[in-house]
């Protein structure tokens, strides 16, 4: 599926009162909103189903925050840098409604729809400031490394939103997670019984929500915090998830694997997509120390 209409539609829907801000949607209304546009001659067969599909390749991709309640928004604007001395070509990822101003500012007489931005305007420290006064961010490959989160167990500060309800009396499978060597990352979700529930276990619900147990407690987690969460699980097994890597082709496959939300950006920038293979990114090979890099401060091993 086209990803534009749902970037558009997130990216158009602002917050009543501060338009700075786009507004959540959640999956019923997105494909609300996208059966009422369809013209006449197609056929809303399997929307649902596209769209589904849709939203977790943009949540994968890092250009879509998910929340609770199966809310989605753009995630901020963001324009990449592959370095400081490197700005001949920028990746703008985000809430589109500062695409256009990312344009005018940079001066790049460009298509104002374009995510590849080439400035006209030169050097990092003034394409910054630029990019500063119309409230989007530049961050560079190099120094956004050290930004990307830790593996970590959601903090109490997050655990904020209690589960009132058991939700093993609704009915449907839900899962846990459970570290496993040698599995994928999907594999990892087993079908979960309350009786048998050990203390610090993430959950995932029929509806795609994430909540964590503790204390005998639920908790709602959005799913950045439950990936990190995840990932946290597999090193304290000592479980590491396995990432196909073919480094001769600089060939990365993420098919299966989800990772936070500031990771898919990140990488995004760094690689291309390989147009024959499903969800893998290729990557030159100057990058290559880079993309070990991030992978180790998830607890990956390249194979």
């Amino acid at each position: 599926m086209d990803f534009d209409p749902i970037t558009r539609l997130l990216s158009n829907h602002r917050k009543p009162g501060n338009p700075a801000i786009p507004t959540t949607l959640t999956k019923q209304q997105l494909l609300s909103l996208l059966r009422s546009r369809l013209s006449p001659n197609q056929s809303p067969e399997g929307l649902t189903q596209k769209i589904q599909e849709a939203l977790r390749e943009l949540q994968a991709q890092g250009e879509v925050l998910a929340g609770s309640r199966n809310r989605y928004s753009m995630a901020p604007p963001t324009v990449l840098a592959l370095a400081r001395d490197n700005v001949n070509g920028l990746l703008f990822r985000g809430d589109r409604a500062y695409l256009a101003l990312a344009h005018q500012a940079l001066k790049t007489e460009q298509r104002e729809d374009e995510l590849r931005i080439r400035p006209k305007v030169h050097g990092f420290n003034r394409i910054r400031n630029r990019l500063q006064q119309v409230g989007i961010r530049l961050l560079t490959v190099a120094d956004s490394i050290e930004q990307l989160p830790l593996p970590r167990p959601p903090s109490p500060a997050v655990l904020r939103s209690p589960w009132f309800v058991n939700p093993f009396t609704d009915g449907g499978m839900i899962c846990h997670y459970v570290p496993q060597p040698d599995r994928s990352q999907k594999d990892r979700w087993l079908p979960a019984s309350y009786q048998k529930l050990p203390d610090r276990t993430l959950l995932q619900l029929p509806t795609g929500d994430y909540l964590w147990f503790i204390n005998r407690a639920f908790y709602e987690l959005e799913p950045d915090v439950a990936v990190l969460a995840m990932f946290y699980q597999d090193r304290e097994a000592g479980c590491p998830l396995k990432i196909q890597w073919d480094e001769p082709q600089g060939r990365l496959n993420l098919a299966g694997v989800i990772l936070p939300g500031t990771y898919a950006r990140w990488l995004w920038c760094l690689s291309e997509p390989d147009t024959q293979r499903y969800r893998t990114r290729s990557f030159q090979s100057t990058n290559y120390p880079l993309v070990k890099k991030a992978f180790q401060r998830l607890g990956c091993i390249l194979v």
